[in-house]
């Protein structure tokens, strides 16, 4: 560790145990207590104000708990490290900390040597992150690496219903994009319950929350501290931690961060909710292929049918829609408990673009253990049937050669496109 001193920050709202900490704390040198606090609105001001390098909370305090005072400190002062205390010790309070953002959780009073421990391992960790650009930093700030040059394809997943494997398929695309010299970005946009960094073993630090309150004056150093790397050199942005935290994402907002990312990838791979809102329907526009996940069940096919409806109204060209049918089972397909596919893309009037067969042993495997199904036995389904997916959405977006437009083509005026509400319910 550095010759610094780790600062830190006292909240507890009795006084006493404020004292005994501060006098414990000031026996080690590489110690500095920076302020002390009776509760957490008054943690968080004195927080904001010297940027210490840990928290040490306690959990029951009555102007703000310390659930709440450490789910705030973790938007507003993203490089503290929150050691949450309580003189219960059950599990409950342990899983509540971890998910207000506390880095690690003491039972009061703590002993000596585990306290000291504790406040060392948790600011090692908080120095070795990247460091989170906040709105208020005045130092000089690194522009986007963006090339010119480089043409970025979107690919939302989406599907009308949970359930039908979405993830499993945004996160193996993403995963099977890759190649050397090529970047792709995974975007959770389920912003309550995503489950991509489940998907992919990740622990994030940081998440969408805190790129988009700077998403209008994005830098380098914030959105390299923000995304998160899988083992496979992919890319993650990650949804908030918790549900209730979606309500700091404006999703108008989403759009244009996606739109900032653009040029730093090849390929940004968007897994989709299933609400179809003005969000989405902004984040359809913008995407190159719009991957439609459905199984072969008849609300699949109902919600399906439903959905194309709405893809064709906003008037995409056919190639930007793909059907893709995933949990396909052949035996079920002959033994007519399941749809067959034929029946499918005929209902549907249109081809898969990929069948993605069921294997739930293997799936299950991959998530239990956080690897892409891609990773391991290339060979066998479905990673094969995964592969040959991306691949085929390679060469899908492959530049065409053009052709010289026709003198009748170039006297034809051309038609402002309608918004999309408007495409929508049929007006210009």
């Amino acid at each position: 560790m550095a010759d610094r001193k780790i600062k830190i920050l006292i909240v507890d709202d009795i006084p006493e145990a404020r004292e005994r900490l501060q006098k414990l704390l000031a026996f080690e040198p590489d110690f500095e207590v920076v302020g002390m606090a009776s509760g957490g609105r008054e943690g968080i001001r004195l927080a904001i104000e010297q940027q210490p390098d840990i928290v040490l909370m306690d959990i029951n305090m009555p102007d703000m708990d310390g659930i709440t005072a450490a789910s705030e400190l973790r938007r507003s002062v993203p490089n503290v490290g929150v050691i949450m205390m309580s003189v219960q010790g059950e599990a409950e309070y342990v899983r509540r900390a971890m998910q207000a953002g506390a880095s690690d959780f003491l039972t009061k009073p703590p002993p000596t040597e585990e306290l000291y421990a504790t406040v060392r391992r948790v600011a090692e960790d908080v120095r070795s992150r990247p460091v989170l650009v906040s709105s208020g930093d005045k130092k000089e700030k690194k522009k986007l690496e963006v090339q010119e040059d480089r043409t970025t394809h979107v690919i939302a997943v989406y599907s009308p219903q949970g359930g039908a494997g979405k993830t499993t398929i945004a996160t193996n695309v993403a995963a099977a994009l890759m190649r050397e010299g090529v970047r792709v970005l995974l975007v959770d946009c389920d912003l309550q319950f995503g489950d991509v960094c489940i998907f992919l073993n990740l622990r994030p630090q940081a998440t969408i929350v805190d790129l988009i309150r700077s998403v209008d004056d994005l830098d380098m150093d914030l959105v390299n501290g923000v995304l998160v790397t899988h083992d496979s050199g992919l890319r993650v942005l990650a949804a908030p931690l918790r549900p209730e935290d979606a309500d700091y994402v404006p999703t108008a907002k989403v759009p244009l961060l996606i739109e900032k990312l653009r040029g730093m990838f090849d390929y940004i791979v968007l897994d989709m909710n299933s609400r179809i809102d003005e969000m989405a329907l902004a984040l359809f526009d913008m995407a190159s292929r719009i991957l439609l996940v459905l199984n072969p069940t008849l609300p699949a096919l109902k919600n399906g049918l439903a959905t194309m409806a709405l893809l064709d109204s906003l008037e995409y060209p056919e190639e930007k829609t793909q059907l893709v049918l995933n949990r396909v089972t052949p035996e079920l397909e002959r033994s007519k408990v399941a749809i067959e596919v034929a029946a499918l893309e005929q209902k549907l009037r249109r081809k898969a673009f990929a069948i993605i067969p069921m294997d739930e042993k293997k799936v299950l495997y991959a998530v239990n253990r956080g690897i892409s199904v891609v990773a391991k036995d290339k060979t066998q389904s479905p990673a094969r049937e995964l592969i040959a997916m991306a691949d085929k959405l390679i060469e899908s977006l492959a530049p065409k050669q053009e052709t010289p437009p026709s003198s009748q083509q170039l006297q034809t005026p051309t038609k402002p496109p309608a918004s999309r509400l408007g495409r929508l319910f049929g007006g210009g």
